[in-house]
């Protein structure tokens, strides 16, 4: 008897795990990118920034963003949710009057970023771009690379320092580009025209991981800039 109600247990707990994994597996992820120099915003204002995140006028996610962070991923419940950003409040987070409110769409088992960058206009604004997070082959390495900066295009240059190699993309402004090479040390350089907007950015681009690499900032006053975050073993 003691030993039916022990696997009678046994499995009710296998059958809970099951459960929760399949839960899990239904979520959507989402990184926050904080791509707003302070400067570009306003003269008087701090160079670093901060914001405070409010998502669906319940949670305040994030406390004191600042320009070039990225935080995340957040993990939802897949849906679209109300993004309020604005100007950090230590005291009082997210009290303040949102410099931006958008909508941002996470779907089931699907990665996001959402980065508060500048648009056309040099407006504030909130860009969204989805990840490609399939598996990566050995000794590759999956590049995205998220044009959020007031650019209307760029040309991008990844050189393998190793072989000298270089890769060159173009870019389209509120778009992703998406490239697989193989593994090993680079530089990125980014440029519009005959412009020169990053000159010589050092990345590791390790074996079977995917590199986010996020271009914000104002081509016109040239304050572009890269973030990046890399994932290991997306296998």
């Amino acid at each position: 008897m003691k030993n039916r109600i022990r696997l009678i247990f046994a499995l009710a707990l296998a059958c809970a795990a099951m459960s929760t994994a399949a839960l899990a597996s239904d979520n959507g992820y989402l990184y926050l990118v904080q791509g707003v120099p302070g400067l570009d915003y306003s003269s008087t204002t701090d160079p670093q920034f901060p914001v405070d995140v409010l998502i669906n006028d319940e949670v305040c996610y994030v406390h004191g963003l600042a320009f070039g962070t990225i935080d995340g991923p957040l993990t939802l419940v897949p849906g679209s949710y109300d993004v309020k950003i604005s100007v950090a409040n230590s005291l009082a987070p997210c009290s303040e009057t949102p410099i931006v409110d958008s909508t941002v769409t996470v779907p089931s088992a699907e990665n996001v970023s959402a980065v508060f960058a500048l648009n056309s206009s040099g407006t504030p604004t909130l860009e969204t771009f989805s990840n490609d997070f399939e598996a990566v082959a050995a000794d590759n390495a999956r590049v995205l690379f998220d044009l959020a900066a007031d650019s209307p295009a760029a040309q991008v240059i990844l050189k393998n320092t190793t072989t000298n190699k270089s890769y060159t993309y173009s870019a389209t402004a509120r778009a992703q580009l998406r490239t697989t090479v193989p593994a090993g040390s680079y530089t990125v350089s980014v440029s519009e025209g005959s412009t020169t907007l990053v000159s010589s950015y050092p990345l590791t681009l390790n074996s079977q991981s995917v590199t986010l690499i996020f271009a914000t900032g104002e081509a016109s006053n040239n304050t572009v800039t890269l973030q990046t975050k890399t994932i290991r073993n997306v296998i």
